[in-house]
């Protein structure tokens, strides 16, 4: 079986259920019931027990006799190994494992946990959790799981995959809500061998799955989850919600054994890998129920158009736009003539287009926006009024539109509680709050964008580059050509044993210079007195040397004599193998300042160009970019080119830890490593 395969945990043709009970209210008896709508063949097991909801009952695994696809533990931790390694004994081909008392729990509970992966390893048996809630299947009626709220979901096109087995719950039933239904929910709990990627990855050739909604705290493999996503966003939308933009590390240790991460590198990389990226809950619910109904076509920037019938509610919806980044362009002179045609004086036509109470004219109007060519998707907030304006027929009428379109509005539960399924069916998402629908359209535009721009670049096979790394530890001198050979210009310079050396480099360089100590060790050298700036006479250069000499280091003194740079634009680029990312590159403003100010992009290598492009357009400081006050504007592509040879680096060069190049200057000779750090695996 490959271990992508999931068809025996989420399509299983028999479950076993190990730990069932006759005792009402328990576990092991609610993981019974729960299964009394599954059409496959249960075999509850329990020693004790002969009977239990008109099922036999067998005293072990062994005992059942036929084949298991999947097998329920709700059994304490420590009897689970043993029972896990008979159920793959029997053939059985995944297992799902309820309750806690695992690597959550402590050291004790990890050893248990351990025991668990070993055995899947061994034997290749497909395990969720452990201390998971389980699964529902609302579409084929499997409830794999305790809870007796699973059973009450309703099929829809939205799956839910949440590490939290409560917020998958918590996440389907605010789907349901909102008329949207689900097609899986599940719990990953620990995760320790069923992981968002192995669900994800079957979910993109599930076909009753149109979206699909993700709630992660912390993760283990970040790299294989990234590609997931990105297989996956290619057919169909992810919508991903995570933590840890505060210290909350401690506590979602003891929720799912997983430790929290980055935050910003995290939203980074789910943003590179095509998935939209939302903050709360009910943006994750509201963004999944919009794409699981309507995806744009993939553009660089998807126009959005406003019509109206409250001016307060249209206010709200393009503030929220606007702060959102979402284009909302000015329609054309004939659009905006042919709309006045339609509406009294004094309305606002250009977009949004504020219509005033509906009228019959309403519909007129929305068939002239739809013909505009610079919208891509149209919002429409009208309060509900059936006897001025029955949307339902209105769309009905108006179909196929060639844009789509959310539609929100307000009314009391009686008068628009069967609106809502009417809607969809003529493929309008609807919403209640402005802002909501506001929002849900900035996660349809945002998919949009991200598709296009996987799109814009192909990534090739780029050669390998050719760079010969010292044995020995890197200082700056070493990681200056390194630099070099991957063609990232540096100032001249030249390392030097003594002062002598330094003498003999100073007469040959142009004035002035930099006098720097020379140690792989110290890592910060302005703190310790090492950089000595401006130096335009031997006997300042002698002074620099001497002050250098008295800092305190072992070995031998070493100096880096460098030829000094104009004035310009500091900027970070950094490269890091990140233990749950791998090769990670990061670009920001640079300088001492790097850590106060904490402006920064970051992507997993290999970059692209259109990476790249990315990262210079998520700087908040990126108006500096341009020329601030008279200053050289950066040449963009050649900060670009420093990122995509600091990618290929880290990929070609296993070896290499961490990279830094902080000040990378900008200035008007062109971009320049003024200082370089190059931390190696074996340092």
């Amino acid at each position: 079986m490959e271990k992508s395969d999931l068809t025996p945990l989420f399509k299983p043709q028999s479950i076993a259920i190990v730990g069932a009970s006759a005792g009402e209210g328990k576990a092991g008896y609610m993981a019974v019931k729960l299964l009394q709508t599954y059409s496959g063949k249960i075999f509850p097991v329990n020693p004790k027990e002969q009977e239990i909801l008109g099922h036999r009952v067998y005293p072990s695994l062994s005992a059942i006799g036929a084949a298991v696809d999947l097998v329920l533990f709700a059994v304490p931790a420590p009897a689970c190994p043993a029972l896990l390694r008979e159920a793959a004994q029997i053939g059985a081909r995944a297992a799902i494992i309820m309750g806690g008392g695992f690597g959550e729990s402590g050291a004790s509970g990890a050893k248990i946990q351990e025991e668990l992966v070993a055995i899947c390893k061994e034997t290749g048996i497909r395990m969720l959790g452990p201390n998971t809630g389980g699964y529902a299947d609302p579409i084929n009626r499997v409830v794999a799981s305790f809870s007796i709220s699973y059973a009450m979901l309703q099929p829809g096109p939205v799956a839910v995959i949440s590490q939290s087995g409560g917020i998958s719950l918590i996440l389907a039933c605010m789907l349901e809500n909102d008329a949207c239904g689900v097609s899986l929910t599940v719990g990953l709990g620990n995760s320790v061998d069923v992981e968002a990627a192995d669900v994800i990855d079957y979910l993109a050739t599930d076909h009753n799955t149109r979206a699909i909604a993700l709630y992660l705290e912390g993760l283990k493999d970040g790299r294989r989850l990234f590609e997931a996503i990105k297989r996956t966003t290619k057919h169909k939308p992810v919508v991903a919600l995570t933590i840890g933009r505060n210290e909350i590390a401690d506590f979602a240790r003891s929720h799912t054994g997983n430790l929290v991460g980055s935050y910003a590198l995290k939203v980074a990389a789910f943003k590179q890998a095509g998935a939209v990226v939302v903050e709360n809950s009910n943006d994750l619910v509201d963004a999944a129920s919009a794409l699981s109904l309507i995806r744009l076509t993939p553009a660089p920037r998807p126009g959005v158009g406003l019509l109206i019938g409250q001016a307060g509610a249209g206010l709200l919806m393009l503030d929220q736009l606007k702060s959102l980044d979402v284009n909302v362009p000015e329609l054309s002179a004939a659009g905006i003539a042919r709309i006045a045609e339609q509406l009294p004086p004094m309305h606002y036509l250009r977009n949004p287009v504020d219509a005033g109470r509906p009228t019959p004219e309403f519909k007129e109007v929305l068939k002239i926006m739809d013909s505009e060519e610079c919208l891509d998707a149209i919002l429409i907030y009208v309060l509900h009024e059936p006897t001025a304006l029955d949307p339902v027929a209105v769309f009905k009428e108006l179909k196929p539109m060639n844009n789509p379109v959310i539609f929100g509005t307000a009314g009391v539960t009686g008068d628009i509680r069967d609106l809502w399924p009417q809607l969809k069916e003529q493929g309008v998402m609807p919403f209640k709050s402005p802002e909501r629908a506001a929002r849900a359209m900035r996660a349809l535009v945002e998919d949009a964008e991200l598709q296009y721009r996987k799109t814009r670049y192909q990534k090739g096979s780029a050669k390998p580059l050719k760079v010969k790394l010292h044995s020995g530890p890197m200082d700056e001198a070493r990681a200056k050509q390194v630099l070099q050979q991957i063609g990232i210009p540096v100032p001249a310079f030249a390392e030097c044993e003594d002062h002598a050396s330094a003498r003999r480099a100073f007469a040959e360089m142009n004035k002035p210079v930099i006098a720097k100590v020379l140690n792989a060790a110290i890592l910060h050298k302005t703190e310790v007195g090492g950089v000595h700036m401006n130096i335009r006479h031997v006997d300042q250069l002698t002074d620099a040397l001497n002050h250098i000499d008295g800092i305190k280091q072992r070995g031998k003194h070493r100096y880096l004599i460098e030829e000094m740079a104009g004035p310009g634009l500091d900027l970070i680029i950094g490269g890091l193998r990140d233990p749950v990312f791998g090769p990670t590159v990061l670009l920001g403003m640079g300088g001492t300042l790097a850590e106060a100010v904490k402006d920064v992009s970051m992507r997993l290598a290999p970059l692209d160009q259109a990476d790249a492009e990315e990262m210079l357009m998520e700087l908040k400081t990126r108006v500096l970019l341009d020329g601030w006050r008279g200053s050289a504007p950066v040449d963009r592509q050649a900060l670009i080119n420093v990122l995509l040879a600091v990618s290929r680096l880290l990929i070609d060069q296993p070896a290499i830890k961490e990279l830094d190049i902080n000040p990378l200057r900008s200035g008007a000779d062109g971009i320049l490593a003024l200082d370089a750090l190059i931390v190696l695996s074996w340092d």
